[in-house]
C-alpha cells in the first residue's frame, strides 16, 4: 500500500525545509503532519521545596532524559545551589551525556554512560559506586514508565531518591487530530504510546495503518500495548535512525518510477 499521510508524534521542527523530513517529502511525495502527543510542565521550585530534598546531599545524579537534565539544572538555579565539581553524572546514553555540556564543562566533570545504551549496563555502572555515593534521580511526577527506576527498585543494594521536577500532561488527541486519517503514525516516546491509549482506550490498529517507533523502549511499549510495529530504529545491522528506517520502507512502498 502506498503511504500518503504520516503523523509524527512530536512538534514540527524548525527549518523543516533543510531537514530529513523534507527529504522524505521530496523523494516519496508524502504529506507529513506533526502533533506532540504529550506536553511537559515544570514543577515550580516552591512546590519542589516541599519534598525537603537538598541537592547537595547527593554526590551522584542519574539522568534518564534531556528533560531530566533541563529540569535538574533549573532547580539548581532556582535554589541558588552550586553543584560541586566532584558531582558524578550517570547518563542513560551518550546523547544525554553530551547534552550536559549545556550546563557544565564536560571535561571537568565525572560523567558516565553505557556504551551500549542499555539500562542493564547503566545499572551495572551505578552498582560499582553504590557504596560511596548517594544517588538522586530527577524524574517526572508520573515515573511509572521509567524503566531505570524499575531496575533500581529491584536492586536492594542501591539506595536512591526520586526527585519529581516536572510532569506529563496529555491532551485529548481527538480534539486536535484524527489519527485514523493517517497511513502511518511515528512514535518517539513511551509517553506517546501512553497518550495514544489514554485518548483512545479501545484503539484497534486498522489493517491499513503502519506504526513506526524510534527507540528500544518505545518499541517494547508499543508491542506490549498490542500494536503491530513494522518500522523501527535502531535495528541491526545498519538502521541507526528512524529516518533510515522510514527511507527504506518508503522506498519499497512509494518508489517513484
Amino acid at each position: 500500500m502506498k503511504i500518503k499521510k504520516i503523523l509524527f508524534s512530536q512538534n514540527r521542527p524548525e527549518n523543516i525545509e533543510r531537514s530529513n523530513y523534507a527529504e522524505l517529502v521530496k523523494k516519496y511525495g508524502v504529506q507529513l503532519d506533526f502533533f506532540k502527543f504529550f506536553a511537559i510542565e515544570e514543577i515550580p521550585y516552591t512546590e519542589f521545596k516541599k519534598s525537603h530534598i537538598n541537592l547537595l546531599d547527593y554526590s551522584s545524579v542519574i539522568m534518564t532524559s534531556k528533560n531530566a537534565v533541563d529540569h535538574f539544572f533549573r532547580m539548581v538555579k532556582d535554589s541558588k545551589t552550586i553543584m560541586p565539581i566532584s558531582t558524578k553524572y550517570f547518563c542513560s546514553n551518550q546523547s544525554i551525556a553530551m547534552y550536559l555540556q549545556k550546563y557544565v564543562t564536560y571535561r571537568k566533570r565525572k560523567i558516565f554512560f553505557p556504551e551500549d545504551a542499555t539500562v542493564e549496563s547503566l545499572v551495572a555502572d551505578i552498582e560499582h559506586h553504590h557504596e560511596e555515593d548517594n544517588f538522586l534521580v530527577p524524574c517526572s511526577a508520573d515515573s511509572s514508565l521509567n524503566q531505570l527506576l524499575q531496575f533500581l527498585d529491584a536492586k536492594t543494594n542501591i539506595q536512591y531518591t526520586r526527585a519529581e521536577m516536572f510532569k506529563m500532561v496529555f491532551p485529548v488527541l481527538q480534539e486536535h487530530i484524527n489519527i485514523y486519517d493517517y497511513d502511518m503514525i511515528v512514535l518517539f516516546s513511551p509517553h506517546g504510546v501512553q497518550a495514544l491509549f489514554q485518548s483512545y482506550p479501545d484503539f484497534k490498529q486498522p489493517e491499513n495503518m503502519y506504526i513506526a517507533t524510534s527507540g528500544k523502549r518505545v518499541l517494547e511499549m508499543a508491542l506490549e500495548a498490542g500494536l503491530k510495529v513494522e518500522i523501527w530504529a535502531p535495528k541491526e545491522p545498519n538502521i541507526t535512525s528512524i529516518f533510515t528506517a522510514l527511507d527504506q520502507f518508503l522506498h519499497r512502498t512509494n518508489r517513484r518510477h
